[in-house]
């Protein structure tokens, strides 16, 4: 055995070698990793037999570790061309049927290598040489060697390729990646075609140490395997979520969805660009982009002029890599409006309840007193009877309308009716006590649905009569401006409550619940009309309905 400089240097090759080849085994669920092991433990073999070809003396044991070294040489340019498709986003290339045909001739190789006694394809001589102190091998190399090395070449050619044309795809983030990958396997491959065409007289196997080096560099200070810029175009390039890699305040990395959210020409225009210039074209970002505060919600309205809702993200990026972070902007416009609908139900189905319980009150009253006095004497009992009928029938209409609400039903069916003819069926669902009812003549006519302007009329004259006393008058009359009112002589609404009576909850009464007067803005809303509350000619309250373009009503 004789131990030289070449015999070192193949060793360090070696264990670097296979350091790399088990770091990317634990990490063989990564893009790209199981193709780099496999790249490393061939080169690892191939560089070990050199190094015991080399310490060998006998002619015997240097061939038979120089056919050792034939299984790492025509798996390298494989596991090469493999890492780099999938280290490119071309995993679509590499399948277990495109794998076998390129292996078709490497497989060859080694038979032939290791039968070379037989026919002498691959080496047509071998014998000892002296040089200085040390025993060497002279070879003349046969066809066969001469084509897989040609072969080998073209495979290696080909990963190359692909990734030079990544490497010009690629942003700023992964070429220091992409350049120490290339330079460890460009240099021994350029040294091994030197070699085999005589013009330097140092082995090739010797250079796979700078390439063991490189890729450690790369996976040791780059983020190699753990920041790859594997599938970026599927993963990146293709989603709809806008990203942007920000480094010292300037553009980094983007993708297109984010160059049509700031209004950019294109993803590659921002690259280098301040973020000051970036975002200008989308200000509500900027303002809040340039603000200490946390950005976690952000609403804009995008190039196109839609609306749009996003959460948004700040991550750092791996600290082994660059002193950088990834901005995520993920659309959840779909899920802020799916978000509003359900709240939207949620208060319909509260209005259902309320409604229920303060809308069938009413008529409920009514039957029952009907009853009552029906019980009580013998004279007009049938009168009595309709008018609970009719109470029942108000009832039923009021359950279909709720129903309706529930279904947020905004087709319910809507024909013209006179306001005054509604009103005084309204009055008659109600428990007026000694209450009157006025309705001037020519109110007009209302496109309505009658059971839900009969609930208005009901919860404004029940209202009046709980706030006004058993001997109040209310007025139902048309407005000039082709509207209608109903108005009471009671004690009316503070002007400081006019912009709250409507909402849901609000009561001025010790024992009132705050519903009539939302149901009553409810349906003004469901019918476009538009309701406000004044101060009657008696000093009572005057509930006022006008369309939306000004007019609801049409003369009689």
């Amino acid at each position: 055995m004789q131990f030289t400089v070449p015999v070192a240097a193949s060793i360090l090759a070696t264990v670097v070698s296979l350091g790399v080849a088990v770091f990317a085994w634990r990490r063989r669920r990564m893009p790209g990793a199981v193709p780099l092991a496999a790249f490393t433990v061939a080169t690892a073999v191939w560089t070990g037999g050199n190094a015991l070809q080399i310490a060998s003396t006998s002619l015997g044991a240097k061939l038979f570790w120089v056919d050792v070294q034939y299984v790492g040489t025509v798996v390298v340019p494989l596991a090469w061309f493999a890492f780099a498709c999938e280290y490119a986003g071309r995993e679509e290339w590499v399948t277990r049927r495109s794998l076998a045909v390129l292996a078709v001739i490497p497989a060859i190789t080694i038979l032939l290598a290791w039968t070379n006694g037989y026919h002498h394809l691959v080496r047509t001589s071998a014998e000892l040489a002296t040089v200085g102190d040390t025993v060497t091998i002279q070879r003349e190399f046969g066809p066969w060697f001469w084509f897989a090395n040609f072969y080998s070449n073209l495979v290696n050619a080909a990963g190359t390729v692909l990734l030079l044309h990544g490497l010009v795809r690629s942003r700023r983030l992964y070429r220091i990646q992409t350049l120490a990958v290339l330079a460890g396997t460009t240099v021994p491959w350029v040294g091994g075609t030197l070699f085999y065409n005589g013009l330097i007289p140092v082995e090739p196997e010797v250079f796979f140490g700078v390439s063991a080096l490189t890729f450690a560099l790369a996976i040791s200070k780059y983020g190699l395997l753990d920041i790859a810029p594997v599938g970026r175009h599927t993963v990146v390039e293709e989603m709809d979520d806008p990203v942007v890699v920000l480094d010292d305040d300037r553009i980094a990395d983007a993708n297109p969805a984010a160059a049509d959210l700031f209004g950019w020409r294109d993803a590659d225009a921002a690259i280098g660009v301040s973020t000051d210039e970036a975002f200008a074209g989308c200000p509500e970002f900027e303002r809040q982009y340039d603000t200490d505060d946390a950005i976690d919600e952000l609403s804009v309205e995008d190039a196109n002029g839609r609306e749009r809702e996003f959460d948004v993200q700040f991550t750092p990026l791996s600290e082994r890599a660059v002193d950088a972070e990834i901005l995520l902007l993920k659309d959840v416009t779909s899920v802020k409006r799916h978000e509003a609908a359900l709240e939207r139900q949620n208060r319909r189905l509260e209005r259902v309840g309320h409604t229920i319980a303060h809308d069938l009150r009413n008529p409920l009253n009514v039957a029952q007193g009907h009853l009552e006095l029906g019980r009580e004497t013998d004279v007009d009992v049938d009168d009595h009877l309709a008018k609970v009928d009719d109470a029942h029938d108000r009832m039923d209409d009021i359950i279909e309308e709720v129903l309706a609400m529930a279904r947020d039903d905004e087709t319910a069916r809507r024909d013209p009716h006179s306001v005054g003819d509604l009103a005084e069926r309204a009055w008659a669902n109600v428990e007026t006590a000694d209450a009157a009812l006025a309705v001037d003549e020519g109110v007009g006519v209302v496109e309505a649905n009658d059971s839900q302007l009969a609930s208005v009329f009901e919860n404004l004259f029940r209202n009046a009569v709980e706030h006004g006393g058993p001997d109040a008058t209310v007025r139902v009359g048309a407005l000039d401006d082709g509207g209608f009112y109903v108005a009471d002589d009671g004690p009316g609404v503070p002007e400081s409550d006019r912009e709250e009576v409507f909402e849901q909850g609000f009561t001025t009464r010790s024992d009132g619940n705050g519903v009539g007067l939302a149901v009553v803005a409810d349906v003004a809303d469901r019918h476009d009309w538009r309701v406000a509350v004044t101060e009657s000619e008696a000093g009572g309250a005057r509930f006022e309905f006008r369309g939306t373009d000004g007019v609801c009503t049409v003369a009689q």
